[in-house]
């Protein structure tokens, strides 16, 4: 079945291959073989389904980083190639896949597939092969502490933390800015109910909430499939809800957006705390909508990190007026990848998991990465506010480019 089904996907899979070095002489040893041969590294993409808007964000970027390399090279003096195959949004057929790039391509590191879903139906597979998951794709606390060092992300904050610098720049408020009353819309998504309630009694929406003194008015969940987000957002307006949390995928945010806006509702603050939404190429699109809506980010180019910059050129090439959080991960992830194998000067599972948990740190866009025992990065987190068209940074205060706007207009 396997076999079928990644004949099928073949044709609309991302396949990039590189020709061999050629060998002189009258045939190669098994060592120059082995020392020519190329790097391949595998995984998959919803390239349809409901996650084809970011993974098209995410194929983007590794082309443009397989691209770098290999004309600096490639890895351990070998060419790199990329299997990427379409998982069409699907967690069984992700997991078919996985399994055929592991059993039958053999492939010698593996990326993360986009979106929590996704990425927790895959996990079990690459921890039974003792196969490291380089993941720029999906967050889940769970998911790390539970993966003994076998996933290494590249996102700096993870759900419990989603919220995290919102409420630290609610804190420093002026109290005629501070809202006081909130309302809470949450996806029925494991990674965004651990947004909401935090981990072990740490981080959450609610906690943080709490501590910051406010009162939640409104806490509703919604099923994934939800397109009609009138009666939400009714119920938040009636409360007197002057923050307002959406934690959700990105079409759920933009489509509350919509709402929010049609309604006529003017809270302090509407946060699209559950998904990086407005750094993505629709959000512009939402014209009035999408103004003065408040979202997260893990960097921002004023940062100066590595590679940030020339990101920046890339995605203004594409046309997009901000680099997307998923287009600064997936870059992020891969600046990992390549600095332990270099690092560690091998592509051996065990030696690289050892070098990237043993203290090393890695410079990479979306900041100096160095890991805790889990898998996962040290906690950074950019608050922006989208003004007269663009993305501002308001919080830290140490990059920021520009003030909260309050209330929300």
């Amino acid at each position: 079945m396997v076999s079928r089904l990644r004949s099928k996907l073949l044709v609309a899979a991302i396949l990039v291959p590189l020709v061999l070095v050629a060998c002189g002489g009258g045939g190669a040893s098994n060592t120059q073989q082995a020392s020519t041969k190329p790097i391949v590294i595998g995984g998959t993409l919803g390239l349809t389904g409901a996650f084809a808007g970011p993974s098209v964000e995410y194929n983007a970027v590794y082309n443009y980083w397989l691209q770098q390399v290999n004309a600096k090279g490639g890895l351990l003096g070998r060419k790199v190639e990329m299997k990427i195959f379409n998982d069409e949004s699907t967690p069984t057929t992700a997991q078919q896949l996985y399994n055929q790039l592991i059993n039958g391509d053999k492939v010698d590191l593996l990326l993360a597939p986009f979106a929590t879903p996704i990425g927790g139906a895959i996990v079990p597979i690459v921890e039974q092969h003792h196969i490291l998951l380089f993941n720029g794709g999906f967050v889940g606390i769970n998911i790390f502490n539970n993966a003994d060092g076998w996933v290494i992300g590249s996102y700096t904050y993870q759900e419990p933390d989603y919220t995290k610098g919102l409420f630290q720049l609610i804190n420093t408020l002026p109290s005629d800015q501070r809202p006081t009353k909130v309302a809470i819309f949450t996806a029925q998504n494991p990674f965004t109910l651990v947004d909401r309630d935090g981990l072990n009694g740490q981080g959450g929406a609610l906690q943080y909430a709490k501590q910051a003194g406010l009162k939640v008015v409104v806490n509703e969940q919604y099923p994934s499939t939800t397109t009609d987000f009138t009666g939400l957002v009714q119920k938040a307006k009636s409360a007197g809800a002057d923050l307002v949390l959406e934690l959700g995928t990105p079409n759920d945010s933009i489509q509350v957006a919509r709402t929010v806006n049609q309604l006529g509702y003017k809270p302090k603050i509407f946060c699209t705390c559950g998904s990086q939404a407005t750094t993505l190429p629709a959000w512009p699109q939402l014209g009035a909508a999408g103004e003065g809506v408040v979202g997260t980010t893990v960097s921002w180019p004023n940062q100066g990190f590595p590679g940030l910059s020339n990101l920046q050129q890339f995605f203004k090439q594409r046309n997009e007026q901000d680099i997307p959080t998923y287009g600064v991960v997936a870059y992020a992830i891969l600046q990992v990848l390549q600095q332990a194998v270099e690092g560690a000067k091998t592509t051996d599972q065990t030696k690289l998991r050892h070098y990237i948990l043993s203290g090393h740190v890695f410079r990479t866009a979306a900041g100096d990465i160095k890991y805790q025992s889990n898998g996962t990065p040290t906690y950074s987190q950019i608050v922006l506010q989208y003004i007269n068209g663009q993305n501002q940074v308001v919080w830290p205060e140490k990059v920021a480019t520009g003030k909260l706007v309050v209330p929300l207009s």
